[in-house]
């Protein structure tokens, strides 16, 4: 996958190092030599510009990647303004940092609504989220080893997990089930959890799978 990170600090810098340690190609951007200078042997490729230029950013391979992420922290001027840019040049997939509830709401009504608040979510977890699609919720065990929470996909509603064969197919080990059950209308719906479930298990609409594996084989699931 191929990933543009915005601003270097901290936060973009963890995050671009740690998907370029993942196999992945991340160009990382900023507008100070002396961090580009620091980063550029730990991340795939490192480019000085300024992201609040129009010009400068048309330049770069906007829409032959999986995401551009504007990690641009405190300065919220310049986060608004690049990624108005980004939504203007009509790039698929942006993902910017937030770092309180108005710059949130300022990027929802710029037409940002995917976006990420590293003070509760880690550079780790928001790396995984973006190489595992649809993930509900992710859990790393080790820089090898997820367990990841999926809806089931509708291709195997009905279907046993036995049939769904996830551990031969993905080398993947099912761990839990969740299921709604159903109450009363004045009662809330429940969720109940199936542990290690047997190859007899029914899938259900709306059921999660909890799944634990490798994180290769975590993407491969993910994208079938």
């Amino acid at each position: 996958m191929k990933f543009i990170v915005i601003g270097l600090g901290y936060f973009g810098a963890t995050l671009a190092t740690r998907l370029t340690e993942q196999g992945h190609e991340v160009i990382g951007i900023d507008n100070r030599y002396e961090r580009i200078d620091e980063l550029k042997n730990q991340i795939t490729s490192v480019m000085e510009m300024e992201a609040t230029n129009e010009n400068a950013l048309k330049t770069l391979p906007l829409n032959d990647t999986d995401a551009v992420i504007v990690a641009i922290g405190e300065d919220i001027g310049s986060s608004i303004l690049s990624l108005s840019i980004l939504k203007k040049l009509g790039v698929k997939n942006i993902i910017g940092r937030i770092i309180s509830p108005i710059h949130k709401n300022i990027l929802n009504q710029i037409g940002i609504e995917n976006t990420v608040h590293p003070e509760s979510q880690t550079a780790v977890l928001i790396s995984l989220q973006l190489q595992i699609k649809n993930a509900l919720k992710i859990t790393e065990i080790d820089a090898n080893n997820v367990i990841v929470e999926f809806r089931v996909p509708q291709k195997y509603l009905t279907h046993t997990l036995g049939t769904a064969n996830l551990n031969s197919r993905f080398k993947l080990k099912v761990i839990a089930v969740k299921s709604q059950e159903k109450k009363g209308l004045l009662s809330r719906d429940q969720i109940k959890t199936t542990l290690m479930p047997d190859d007899n298990y029914i899938f259900r609409e709306n059921d999660i799978i909890v799944l634990m594996g490798a994180l290769d084989d975590m993407k491969r699931f993910a994208a079938d």
